[in-house]
């Protein structure tokens, strides 16, 4: 079996773990401190492999992955905040069936955040080799239009070799 596969197999649960975690944590744009402690959160799950940074409103996460030949950057981008109102967990539960996922934020964007904390963990303990330094940019209001973290995110993305967006593309219906 594929070695990454082997690894992702055996990291599933702790991955749905984080997951969880990220969607129990509710945080709603408008609600600044709990898109904060979203990102501290997120921090915390990945302190053993990333060193994280505030910048601005938003968290910079730079992963300490095997390789770095090159002095340029991939920057992956995601966001902390949600739609979602604080309270919102009452009625709309994180739930785990048939192989998928529910929740506040399941989709948009928390496990696009975790699977990539987890595809960096994944490179380091394989000890796989990437040539240019890993950081993502996660910034705490996407849902409104970006407006305190633009600057960041355009300041960052002009100096990388390639941004890759985790925000998925659609649902179950699409």
């Amino acid at each position: 079996m594929d070695p990454l596969l082997q690894w992702a197999r055996k990291n599933q649960p702790s991955l749905i773990r984080l997951i969880r975690d990220l969607v129990e944590c509710e945080s709603p744009t408008d609600s600044p401190g709990a898109v904060v402690r979203c990102m501290e959160l997120l921090a915390e799950s990945m302190a053993d492999i990333a060193d994280s940074r505030m910048v601005d409103s938003s968290y910079v996460y730079d992963f300490r992955v095997p390789g770095r030949e090159t002095p340029s950057r991939i920057l992956a981008l995601g966001h902390a905040d949600t739609v979602w109102p604080i309270g919102t967990l009452r009625t709309m539960k994180f739930r785990n069936r048939g192989g998928r996922l529910w929740g506040p934020g399941v989709l948009d964007m928390k496990t696009g955040l975790a699977m990539f904390a987890f595809a960096m963990r994944a490179l380091r303990e394989l000890k796989i080799p990437v040539r240019h330094q890993v950081s993502l940019l996660v910034n705490p209001d996407e849902e409104t239009g970006s407006r305190s973290s633009r600057r960041t995110t355009e300041s960052l993305a002009r100096g990388a070799r390639a941004v890759l967006v985790l925000e998925p593309g659609t649902g179950l219906s699409g």
